[in-house]
């Protein structure tokens, strides 16, 4: 089940976003795994790779998590504008020497990096989500906190993915 969350880095001059997010289980031999979350970040070209180290907060009760998976990569995209710049003199329109309308072409680089990983959580966890009133999750990119909020509609989405046991609910 695909789903972003808010996501805040407590770093003033860092900034990140959640995109690509995904909720699994998997059913081998008839067996229905625990909840994974696989998180998929984009923030400033300066954050770290996620550490190992996440928690969960179920209402008040946070639980320490580990990160498994954990990849980091780049991101470049080159943009291509058209800048108009003053007017340049030159012909004009059919009355003599005026103002020409000129630009000037501005490449940028924007880059920046990408952070996944993956949660796994436990029954009780599970259990837990169920009749939570709020939830939360916290990674670590080098000593930088990111905190990913879960909004009220999105825990709906959760809980009944967990009691229609990995099903995606309509």
């Amino acid at each position: 089940m695909d789903m972003d969350h808010e996501a805040k880095v407590d770093n003033p001059n860092k900034n990140v976003y959640s995109y690509g997010g995904q909720y699994a289980k998997e059913i081998k031999n008839g067996v229905i795994s625990q909840i994974v979350l696989i998180i998929r970040l984009q923030g400033s070209e300066t954050l770290a790779s996620l550490s190992q180290e996440a928690y969960i907060k179920i209402d008040r009760k946070s639980t320490k998590l580990l990160l498994s998976d954990s990849n980091y990569s780049a991101n470049q995209v080159t943009v291509r504008t058209q800048v108009p710049t003053v007017m340049g003199s030159g012909i004009g329109f059919g009355y003599g020497y005026g103002a020409v309308p000129m630009t000037n072409t501005r490449t940028s680089t924007l880059t920046s990096n990408i952070l996944s990983g993956r949660l796994t959580f436990t029954k009780e966890m599970e259990n837990d989500i169920l009749s939570a009133k709020s939830l939360q999750y916290r990674l670590y990119s080098a000593n930088d906190g990111i905190d990913l909020f879960v909004s009220d509609s999105q825990l709906e989405i959760i809980q009944k993915f967990i009691k229609n046991r990995g099903e995606v609910p309509k």
